[in-house]
């Protein structure tokens, strides 16, 4: 799976899952950070973070280790899709 693929799967995520608007969430580019309070970004809260990963779990059948630190992960959509293709490559 590559990057690219793993970036409009999780733009499908925020429509379904985070009831984003469609023209919303493709306007999303790759380095736009998500959390809320950073400027220019997506605004999603911690709600919002774990019902992102429940979805990412369920779509690609991986776990997020809770254990670790996720949040350099969650910065964006690029970070986000590499650490997703990483984890399902077994990375």
């Amino acid at each position: 799976m590559e990057t690219k693929d793993v970036v409009e799967e999780l733009r499908g995520i925020f429509v379904n899952r985070l009831r984003f608007d469609p023209a919303r969430a493709a306007a999303i580019e790759p380095e736009t950070p998500l959390p809320k309070g950073v400027d220019g970004g997506v605004g999603l809260d911690s709600l919002d973070f774990i019902e992102l990963s429940i979805a990412i779990e369920e779509r690609f059948g991986i776990v997020m280790d809770e254990s670790q630190d996720l949040a350099p992960h969650f910065a964006s959509l690029q970070t986000l899709s590499r650490f997703v293709v990483a984890r399902v490559a077994g990375t």
